[in-house]
C-alpha cells in the first residue's frame, strides 16, 4: 500500500468503512460467482483481492487482511500479472507485515516491490518515492536510522522533481523527517519539520481528518518529551476526538493516543485518570488479539504504571 493510498482509504469513518467491506465483499462474492459460471475464470481479481486487505488494515484488522494480500500476491504470480500489478501486491503486503511487526519479511517484500517499479516506471516517477518512504518506515521500526535517513532523502529528491515544497504532497515526508529526528533526539529540528507539515495538512486534509489526528498525535508525543505539557495535551485531545469520532470510542487504533494522554496526566497528578486510561489501553488490545500492537505499547505503559501513585495492580496482571 503506498502512503497515497493508505491516506485515501483511512479517511473513512468506521461506518463508512463498513459499508465499504460490506460492498468489497458482494463484488468479491459476484466476481466468484461469474467465474463459477464462466470457465476459465476461477478467482476474484488481484485488485479485488487487495482493495479488501486494504479496507481491513486501515481498520486495524491484520489477521483478515492477511490472507487476502497473500491469495492476491500468489494470484499475480500464478496468473502473470503485469510487472505493475505484481509490485503494488509486493508493496502491500510489505505495508501489512510491517504493521504485524514482521519486519525481515516487510523489508524484503518492499525491495522487490521496488526493484519491479525501478523497472517499469521511469526515474523519479512519484511512486518510486512513496515506496522507498514505505522502506524508510520500515528501517525506522527496525531502529536502522541511518538507512532510513538515506532513503528518505532519496524519496524527497525524487517528490521535489515533480512537487513544490509547499505542496500537501510533501507533508507526510516532513512528518518522516521529524519522526527520525525524535528518535535521534533532536528535537527542536523535528519541531520545525513537523511544523512545516501541519501548514500544509491543514490547509489541504482540514482539522477532521484521521491524518491530522495522527500528526497531532505524533507532535503531541514530542511535546511531552520536551516537558511542554499544557501543549501536548491540547494535541493529543484534539487527536483523540478526531479518532473516536472515526474508529469509535473502544478501537485498539486510538491506544497509542490513551497513553499519551496517561503520560501527560501522571505528571499533571491525576493519577486515577492515568491509570484509567492504561486499563482501556490493556483492555481494547488484549480485545483485538493484536499481540505486535500490544508489544510495542508495553514500554510506554509499564513506565507509566511505574508511578508508585498509581494502582495498577489489574493492568500489571494484564501486562504480565
Amino acid at each position: 500500500m503506498t502512503r497515497k493510498s493508505e491516506t485515501n482509504c483511512v479517511t473513512l469513518t468506521g461506518k463508512s468503512l463498513f459499508l465499504v467491506l460490506v460492498f468489497s465483499l458482494v463484488l468479491m462474492d459476484s466476481s466468484i460467482a461469474n467465474e463459477r459460471a464462466e470457465p476459465g475464470r476461477k478467482y476474484p481479481s488481484t485488485k479485488t483481492l487487495r482493495s479488501m486487505a486494504r479496507v481491513y488494515m486501515a481498520y486495524g484488522e491484520y489477521a483478515k487482511a492477511q490472507p487476502l494480500a497473500e491469495k492476491a500476491l500468489a494470484l499475480a504470480k500464478i496468473k502473470g500479472a503485469s510487472d505493475s500489478e505484481l509490485a503494488m501486491c509486493l508493496i502491500d503486503m510489505a505495508t501489512l507485515y510491517t504493521y504485524q511487526g514482521k519486519l525481515t519479511d516487510a523489508e524484503e517484500m518492499c525491495k522487490s516491490g521496488l526493484e519491479l517499479q525501478k523497472k517499469i516506471l521511469y526515474k523519479n516517477h512519484p511512486y518510486l518515492a512513496y515506496t522507498l518512504s514505505t522502506l524508510s518506515s520500515i528501517y525506522y521500526e527496525q531502529d536502522k536510522y541511518y538507512q532510513a535517513n538515506s532513503v528518505l532523502g532519496e524519496a524527497i529528491a525524487i517528490m521535489l522533481d515533480s512537487h513544490r515544497p509547499d505542496d500537501k504532497a510533501m507533508a507526510p515526508f516532513f512528518v518522516d523527517i521529524a519522526k527520525l529526528l525524535v528518535a535521534q533526539g533532536n528535537f527542536e529540528q523535528a519541531e520545525s519539520y513537523y511544523q512545516k507539515a501541519m501548514l500544509l495538512i491543514n490547509s489541504s486534509y482540514g482539522p477532521n481528518h484521521l491524518y491530522t489526528a495522527t500528526v497531532l498525535a505524533s507532535i503531541a508525543e514530542l511535546y511531552t518529551l520536551q516537558e511542554k505539557y499544557t501543549e501536548a495535551e491540547e494535541l493529543i485531545d484534539r487527536a483523540i476526538a478526531i479518532e473516536e469520532k472515526i474508529y469509535g470510542p473502544n478501537h485498539h487504533l486510538v491506544a497509542s493516543s490513551w497513553v499519551t494522554k496517561a503520560k501527560i496526566r501522571q505528571v499533571k497528578g491525576d493519577y486515577a485518570q492515568a491509570e484509567k486510561l492504561i486499563n482501556k489501553v490493556f483492555d481494547v488490545i488484549e480485545k483485538s488479539g493484536n499481540a505486535v500492537a500490544f508489544a510495542k505499547l508495553q514500554k510506554n505503559a509499564k513506565e507509566i504504571l511505574a508511578s508508585r501513585q498509581v494502582a495498577y495492580v489489574p493492568v500489571t496482571r494484564s501486562v504480565e
